[in-house]
């Protein structure tokens, strides 16, 4: 958010003499700025201008003529202690301030760039309004329109009595802060000065062991809900912004979303369990439980939000597939429901957060594969909703309003790693949030508007190597061979077992890296600034198939190893298209596709053409061809297992029950005598993660490895069968940060 620019607005110089503050609008050929109404217009027709490039204009304005340096733009719109991208945030908003006024940047006539420095205002000012009868609210802030419109108030006896002195303690109060503050600006000989505005002020909020998750404020802002995941101290918590220890209020692992009521006197929390998601309620002191809702549970967020008025939550209504979900009201009088949105079959809506007067209802929009999504609003008694983001970037996390309803602000990966944007609830440009650091996920602000708090994300999964003496005993201990900050996951030996390739998010974004078997000599295979991955290598070794999204949905691409810009396989448009795999001869892909319906089902497509054909029926992700190619083996977004199925067609059977739907159709690996899968286990029973071998023979589940960490996404099995590759957390981190101060 900028810096406000008002204590800027003293420079201008005119005929008519105006005094500081006094300034109600600046002229400058067919434009005026009026900073009563914060309007630029032309010709008296108001035109669009966002509020950094405004604050800049203003800034300009006000130091008619003079060099304004890059450094004091920052510091002025930024803050002085705010790290901002200096160059692509100042040329941002030059550039709209030109689009604006039609400013040629090759010939400008109102915005000179001095090379190197900064810029100046270049044109004639012609004296502007003065304020007079109608003065000029001032708090610090840029000048903005106020509701005037009367609101009805009843008054106590003891106010009637006293109204009629009313007008004049309203006037004294109006002088007195207005008076003060032009001294402060006067007060130095050499004439006014910048106000100083109060610097971001960021702090973790209580630094526990553990993942803490979605922040929310109590509706007086003193105090903060959130989700806990640790070893033993699970839950929901609460606590106070300014300190102390945390009152723990629920005990489950898989609580999460805590949300206050707007009476302040309760809080609301989802947990999830055997497949269905449940919303209960308990006292803010902690007490007895009740439950207000429960349902079916998608693969991803199960949030909600209280209406302002306490009456309804709004909710993401899972469908029975865990691929679909719509944004509806939950009546807290009768728990009935009323659907808001209606998404089509390729897309799940999630994360609903109501505005500040309930009018309005914000929410993601994500395609089924959860790899894009974007930022949604609605109004709350039904319509149409209206796209604000076409970032084909992922949103992560809760949505949050501003206190005035104008904007919303959101984690996004649209610049690379997760970070804070805020969006004008009508529409416009994102733009970064100065207090939202890198790895930034689920905002929350205070009604105020004061006071932000967020999710800060550190993670790390590295590749762990370990050998097998045969196909039922390990041999040692797992060595580490891949490491960096983000991901690294789903590794794949290439066919003669020197390289790996795998996914990893280290450059910011998710690309393809290959690496030798032993970890030596990585170098990243794609650059397609976006979410790449699910690397497979063709039998010959000389090409990877994978997963990206170029625009709104998955597509499947290859990519010679020695080189060369990946090429985009040709499936299905306007759905997700994923999961690829070859055939054992290199001439087919497998993939998924949900075109039906939105049912994740597996296809097969030649390399050198010809429409892709249908494989399953009845759901599937992921493919594998047995070696003698009799089979193909599959695993299903919707249900856990692996089942198997003759390659020329036939009915399916299930032949295991793990590893898991949703994002664990990776975790297996196919073997001539059986599937090496990776076991998540749970934490609810203390069982820990475990690598296992089936064994078709004796169709009995073997332990392999016991991991000691939580195991990420990914198991691989060397050409020789003597090594396995998986992907384990080293580190995952996330702390609630609070920012005071913030504007």
């Amino acid at each position: 958010m900028a810096k406000e620019v008002g204590a800027e607005y003293d420079n201008v110089v005119g005929s008519a003499g105006s005094s500081p503050l006094q300034v109600s609008s600046y002229r400058f050929a067919e434009f005026e700025l009026d900073l009563r109404r914060y309007e630029l217009r032309r010709d008296g027709r108001v035109l669009r201008l966002e509020k950094i490039p405004m604050e800049l204009l203003i800034l300009l304005l006000s130091r008619n003529g003079d060099l304004v340096s890059r450094e004091e733009i920052v510091e002025n719109l930024w803050g002085k202690d705010v790290f901002v991208e200096i160059e692509h945030s100042v040329n941002t908003a030059v550039r709209k301030i030109r689009q604006a006024l039609a400013d040629d940047p090759e010939n400008p006539r109102f915005v000179k760039t001095v090379k190197g420095k900064g810029y100046r205002f270049a044109a004639e000012l012609r004296p502007g309004g003065l304020a007079g009868s109608k003065p000029v609210e001032w708090s610090g802030t840029a000048p903005v329109d106020r509701v005037t419109s009367p609101q009805p108030t009843v008054l106590a006896p003891e106010t009637q009595k006293n109204h009629s002195v009313r007008p004049i303690w309203i006037a004294v109060g109006a002088i007195v802060p207005l008076l003060f503050l032009t001294l402060g600006l006067w007060r130095l000989p050499g004439g006014p000065r910048t106000v100083s505005l109060p610097h971001f002020e960021v702090v973790p909020l209580v630094g526990l062991d553990g993942v803490e998750k979605r922040p929310a404020f109590s509706p007086d802002g003193n105090q903060i809900v959130f989700a806990l995941r640790s070893e033993k101290s699970s839950g929901i918590y609460s606590t106070l912004v300014t300190g102390g220890k945390p009152l723990r209020l629920t005990s489950d692992p898989s609580d999460s979303y805590p949300r206050w009521s707007p009476d302040g006197q309760h809080i609301a929390f989802s947990r999830r369990s055997n497949g269905r998601v449940a919303i209960y309620v308990l006292p803010a002191l902690g007490g007895v439980e009740r439950k207000l809702y429960d349902g079916a549970a998608t693969a991803f967020s199960y949030a909600f939000d209280w209406s302002p008025g306490g009456r309804f939550l709004a909710i993401s209504q899972g469908d029975q597939d865990k691929t679909h979900a719509k944004i509806s009201l939950l009546s807290l009088t009768d728990s009935k429901t009323r659907p808001l949105t209606a998404p089509s079959e390729q897309d799940l809506d999630i994360e609903p957060a109501f505005s500040p007067d309930g009018s309005t209802v914000a929410f993601v929009r994500s395609n089924v594969g959860g790899m894009v999504s974007e930022l949604f609003v609605v109004p709350a008694d039904g319509g149409e909703p209206k796209r604000l983001t076409f970032d084909q970037r992922n949103i992560l996390g809760s949505l949050a309003w501003t206190s005035d309803g104008k904007e919303i602000l959101f984690s996004s990966t649209r610049s690379g790693s997760p970070s804070l944007w805020r969006v004008s609830a009508s529409g416009g440009d994102p733009h970064l949030v100065s207090a939202g650091s890198v790895n930034a996920i689920s905002p929350a602000l205070s009604v105020k508007g004061s006071q932000l708090a967020y999710e800060q994300k550190l993670f790390r999964d590295d590749i762990w190597r370990f050998d097998l003496k045969d196909k039922k005993l390990r041999q040692g201990i797992p060595v580490p061979v891949i490491g960096a900050m983000g991901w690294n996951i789903r590794p794949q030996y290439s066919p003669d077992g020197k390289k790996i390739a795998f996914q990893s998010s280290r450059s910011g974004y998710s690309e393809i890296w290959v690496c030798g078997s032993d970890g030596s000599n990585c170098g990243a295979l794609t650059s397609l600034q976006g979410v790449a991955g699910a690397p497979r290598w063709s039998p010959d070794g000389h090409y990877l198939a994978f997963e990206s999204h170029p625009k709104a949905y998955t597509e499947i691409y290859i990519a010679e190893i020695d080189g060369g810009r990946p090429r985009m396989l040709t499936t299905f448009p306007g759905v997700d298209n994923g999961g690829p795999n070859w055939s054992r001869d290199g001439r087919w892909i497998y993939f998924n596709s949900n075109r039906e319906h939105g049912v994740f089902q597996l296809w097969k497509v030649q390399l050198d053409g010809g429409p892709p054909i249908q494989v399953t029926k009845k759901g599937g992700v992921f493919g594998i061809e047995s070696a003698d190619r009799r089979f193909l083996y599959f695993a299903k977004f919707e249900t856990p297992g692996i089942w198997r199925m003759p390659l020329n067609g036939g009915e399916e059977t299930r032949i295991l029950d793990q590893p898991g739907g949703d994002v664990e159709w990776c975790n297996w690996a196919l073997v001539k005598d059986g599937i090496y899968f990776l076991d998540w286990g749970s934490k609810s029973v203390g069982r820990k993660a475990s690598i296992q071998f089936f064994d078709f023979t004796s169709q009995q589940k073997i332990p392999i490895l016991t991991l000691d960490r939580d195991p990420s996404d990914g198991l691989a099995i060397s050409p020789d069968e003597k090594s396995i590759l998986f992907a384990q957390t080293k580190l995952s981190e996330s702390h609630i940060v609070l920012v005071k101060n913030f504007r």
